[in-house]
C-alpha cells in the first residue's frame, strides 16, 4: 500500500498535541479544551498510526456524534494520507451500529431491510400506544414518556427489565406504553435510534464469534466528543477495543451539555477507573478565541465542582472586552443586538455572526428585528428538509417499497394523495390485521374485502397493485428512475399544481428531493454499493440539523445546544436571566445547575473575536410582561472582562417592597455574616450590606475578605456589575 500524503505530520502539532498523536499502546484520555485542536489530534493520530507505525487503515475505527463532523474528519485524514477511498471507518456511533445490524441483524430478530424511525415516527407510535392503553396525553405527555423510554434503552433496559424495576405509578404506566411501543416497532420491522445502539451491544454480547471477528479486525479506536457518550456507547466501546485497550478518547467535560439525553459525564471524570493504567493528557492552548473570552468563560465554568482543572490560553492577545447589555425587555434586547450586528457588517461577514439562545421560543423577537433591518438570517433547528410533510410522504413510499411490513409508513401513504381510502376503511384494515396477527401489508394481500364498499375495496386493490409494481421496479431501476415512476403512478406531485406560494414551495421541495436522490445515486455507484434504496433511506435517517446547516446565507440564529461544534467571529448569547439561563426546569439539583453553566460556557467559547451577552429587566411570557432577575452566572464572570451598558429606562422603579431584585439580586435571604467587618461611613460593612460608592453608585456587598487594612470587598453595583475593591480605600457609605 502506498501513500502520497504531502503533510509533515509533526510540523502541524504543538507540544501538547504531539504526545497524544504519538501515544503507543493502551488507553488515553485527551482533555481537549474548546478550540484546542481536538480534530487535529484525531486525524493526525490516524495518519501517524498508518504512516509511521504501519497499521492497516482498515484496522482503525474513528467515531463521533454528527455526520458533518465525521465527513470533515474523513476528508482531512484522506488529505493527510493521500488515500482515497479511505478504508478506515469514520462515522457516528449510529452509523457503526447500522453496519453491524445490516449485516447480522437477523441474529437479534431484525428482518432484512428494517426501517429506521425518526423522532416524529417515534412520537406517533407513543401517542398510539397511549391511546391503546387508555392513557390521556394530558396526564402522560408523549414526549416525556418517549424520553423516559429512551433513557431506559440507554441503560440497556428492555420492556421487561424496565417493568421489573418500575417503582412508582408513573413508571408502571410507562412500562405498559414501552411494551406496546416496542411491539409496534417489531410489527413494523423497524428500529429507533436507541435500538440501533442497544441491539448492537446485544448482538456482540450474544455472539462471541462476531465479537472475536470484530476485535481481530479493529486494533485502534478513536472516540471524539467523549463527554457525550452514554452507558450503551461505553459498553460498545469496551466491546470494540477488548483487552488491548487501544482507545484514544478525546473530549471536554466542560462542554458536556447532553446529560438530559443520557450522556454520562462520569465517562470522562472516572476514565482511569474504567480503563486502569490509562494516560490523561490536556490540550489547553486555544486557537479560536481571544484571551478575554477564554478568561471570562474559564472563570465561569470554574464554579463547577464536577470537572477536571484546565486553564485555556492563547497567544492572539486579549482582544475586545465582552459586552454586557442590560435591556428593558426582550424587544429592546433584540433591537440592541441587531443594531450592534448591523454596525459590525463592514468588519465581519454576516455568516460569521451567530445569535445563541437557551430556548427556541426566544428566537421570535430576534427574527422580527432582523427582518425589520432587512438582515438575512438562517434559523438553525427549524423544520429540517427531510422532515417536511411532502418529503416525509415520499420517504414513506420508499420505506414501504423496501420494507412492506412498515405499518407506520404504510398508514401514512394509504390515502396520500387522496384515493378514496377513508378512516373507516383504514380501521377495518387494522382490525383484520389484528385478527390475522400479521402486518397491514400481509393483510392487504390476503384478506377478502367483500365487506367493504365497492369503491373502498377497489381503491385498496389498486393501491396494493401499485406498490407491487413499484417494488418490482425498485429491483432493477436506479433510485431516480424509481422516484420518477412513483410520482407518475401515485399522482403525488399533481396535488401541488396550483400557483399559490405553498404549492410552489412544495413542488420545489419535491424537485430538490429528486436532486438529492440523483446526487446520492452517483455517490453509491462510485462506492460500488449494491442496495441503493436501503443505503439512501439509511442516509436520510441519519442526517441531523447541523449536518444540513449552511451559514453562508446570513446571521445564524440557533439554540445553545445546536451551536455545539460551531464557531463564529461574533457571538451573541441572549437571555441571561434566572429561569431562562439557568432554565427554570434545570434548577432542582447541583448537577442540573452545573450543566446549565456548561451550556453558557459552550456558547461563550463559540466566539472568536467579539462576544456579547444580554439580559432583560422583563420579558413577555404568554403575552404578559414578567419581571426577570439576572442570571447568577453573570456575577461569576470577572467584572474586569465586561464592558457594561444598559437601556436608559432600565432603573426606573427598580426597587420594590424593600427587596432588591434583578441586577443587584435578591439579598433579603442573605445572612449578615462575615469573618471581618470593615469600617465605613455610617457603620460597619458586612456581607449583604447596601452601600453607595462616590462614582460607582449603589450596590450590595457580596463578600468581605481579610482585615480592615488588607481586606477586599466584592460589591455588586446596580449600574456597573461586580467589582472587587480594597477595603482600605473603598470609601463606601452604608445605606
Amino acid at each position: 500500500m502506498s501513500f502520497h500524503g504531502k503533510t509533515d505530520l509533526d510540523s502541524e502539532l504543538n507540544s501538547e498535541q504531539r504526545p497524544a498523536v504519538t501515544h503507543g499502546e493502551g488507553a488515553q484520555l485527551v482533555l481537549a479544551g474548546a478550540g484546542s485542536g481536538k480534530t487535529r489530534v484525531i486525524t493526525h493520530r490516524v495518519a501517524w498510526l498508518v504512516k509511521e507505525v504501519g497499521i492497516d487503515p482498515s484496522a482503525i475505527v474513528a467515531v463521533t456524534f454528527t455526520n458533518k463532523a465525521a465527513g470533515e474528519m474523513r476528508e482531512r485524514i484522506e488529505q493527510l494520507l493521500g488515500l482515497r477511498p479511505l478504508p478506515t471507518f469514520v462515522g457516528t456511533f449510529h452509523r457503526f451500529s447500522l453496519v453491524l445490524l445490516r449485516r447480522w441483524g437477523e441474529r437479534v430478530g431484525l428482518r432484512p431491510g428494517f426501517a429506521i424511525f425518526d423522532s416524529d415516527d417515534q412520537l406517533a407510535l407513543i401517542k398510539k400506544a397511549l391511546a391503546d392503553e387508555h392513557m390521556a396525553e394530558s396526564s402522560f405527555r408523549p414526549r416525556a414518556v418517549l424520553g423516559t423510554i429512551s433513557a431506559a434503552k440507554n441503560r440497556l433496559l428492555g420492556p421487561a427489565e424496565y417493568e421489573a424495576g418500575a417503582s412508582n405509578f408513573f413508571e408502571r404506566k410507562v412500562a405498559q406504553v414501552y411494551r406496546a411501543y416496542q411491539q409496534a416497532l417489531v410489527k413494523s420491522s423497524a428500529v429507533d435510534f436507541d435500538d440501533m445502539l442497544r441491539l448492537s451491544v446485544k448482538l456482540l454480547d450474544k455472539n462471541p464469534d462476531l465479537l472475536e471477528r470484530m476485535r481481530d479486525r479493529v486494533h485502534y479506536l478513536l472516540v471524539d466528543e467523549f463527554q457525550d457518550t452514554n452507558h450503551t456507547q461505553m459498553r460498545l466501546i469496551h466491546q470494540i477495543i477488548g483487552e488491548s485497550g487501544n482507545l484514544t478518547a478525546v473530549g471536554d467535560e466542560d462542554q458536556g451539555i447532553y446529560r438530559w439525553r443520557g450522556a454520562d459525564l462520569d465517562n470522562v471524570l472516572e476514565f482511569e477507573r474504567y480503563f486502569p493504567g490509562a494516560t490523561v493528557r490536556k490540550l489547553e492552548r486555544n486557537y479560536r478565541s481571544t484571551q478575554n473570552i477564554l478568561s471570562a468563560s474559564g472563570a465561569l465554568v470554574a464554579h463547577n465542582e464536577r470537572r477536571r482543572e484546565k486553564q485555556l490560553w492563547t497567544d492572539v492577545g486579549d482582544g475586545a472586552p465582552i459586552e454586557l447589555y442590560r435591556a428593558r425587555d426582550d424587544q429592546d434586547e433584540a433591537r440592541w443586538v441587531v443594531s450592534s450586528l448591523d454596525q459590525l457588517r463592514d468588519e465581519y461577514p454576516l455568516s460569521e455572526m451567530g445569535i445563541l439562545v437557551r430556548t427556541n421560543a426566544q428566537t421570535r423577537a430576534f427574527e422580527e428585528a432582523l427582518i425589520r433591518r432587512e438582515i438575512p438570517y438562517v434559523l438553525v433547528g427549524g423544520t429540517r428538509f427531510y422532515e417536511r410533510s411532502e418529503i416525509k410522504d415520499l420517504i414513506a413510499y420508499l420505506r414501504v417499497i423496501r420494507n412492506p411490513r412498515d405499518n407506520y409508513s404504510l398508514l401514512r401513504i394509504l390515502n396520500r394523495p387522496r384515493r378514496g381510502i377513508g378512516k373507516s376503511t383504514q380501521q377495518q384494515l387494522e382490525a383484520k390485521a389484528a385478527e390475522y396477527g400479521g402486518s397491514l401489508w400481509e393483510t392487504m394481500r390476503q384478506a377478502d374485502f367483500g365487506s367493504l364498499a365497492g369503491r373502498s375495496a377497489n381503491a385498496l386493490r389498486q393501491f396494493k397493485d401499485m406498490l407491487l409494481g413499484l417494488s418490482e421496479v425498485s429491483e432493477e431501476a436506479p433510485l431516480p428512475a424509481l422516484l420518477d415512476r412513483l410520482l407518475d403512478e401515485t399522482g403525488y406531485a399533481k396535488q401541488y399544481e396550483k400557483d399559490d406560494p405553498d404549492s410552489q414551495a412544495r413542488r420545489e421541495n419535491i424537485s430538490e428531493f429528486l436532486t438529492a436522490a440523483q446526487e446520492f445515486t452517483e455517490e453509491v455507484v462510485a462506492r460500488g454499493d449494491n442496495d441503493e434504496l436501503t443505503a439512501f433511506l439509511d442516509h436520510v435517517a441519519l442526517i441531523g440539523d447541523i449536518d444540513s446547516w449552511e451559514s453562508s446565507r446570513g446571521v445564524s440564529l440557533m439554540t445553545l445546544h445546536a451551536a455545539k461544534g460551531l464557531e463564529f467571529a461574533v457571538v451573541v448569547v441572549g437571555g441571561l436571566e434566572d429561569g431562562v439561563l439557568p432554565h427554570f426546569n434545570a434548577s432542582d439539583t447541583q448537577d442540573d445547575l452545573e450543566e446549565e453553566r456548561r451550556l453558557l460556557y459552550v456558547g461563550m467559547t463559540r466566539a472568536k473575536e467579539r462576544l456579547m451577552l444580554t439580559t432583560c429587566r422583563r420579558r413577555r411570557v404568554a403575552g404578559r410582561y414578567q419581571d426577570q432577575r439576572e442570571s447568577p452566572f453573570v456575577a461569576e464572570i470577572p467584572a474586569e472582562a465586561l464592558e457594561i451598558s444598559q437601556s436608559p429606562e432600565l432603573f426606573a422603579n427598580h426597587r420594590t417592597a424593600g427587596v432588591y431584585t434583578f441586577f443587584d439580586r435578591d439579598v433579603s435571604s442573605i445572612p449578615t455574616l462575615s469573618p471581618e467587618v470593615v469600617a465605613s461611613s455610617g457603620g460597619a460593612v458586612q456581607r449583604g450590606s447596601r452601600v453607595r460608592h462616590p462614582t460607582l453608585g449603589e450596590g450590595v456587598v457580596m463578600e468581605v475578605e481579610g482585615s480592615v487594612t488588607t481586606g477586599k470587598l466584592t460589591v455588586y453595583f446596580d449600574l456597573v456589575g461586580k467589582r472587587r475593591l480594597a477595603a482600605k480605600y473603598a470609601n463606601l457609605e452604608l445605606l
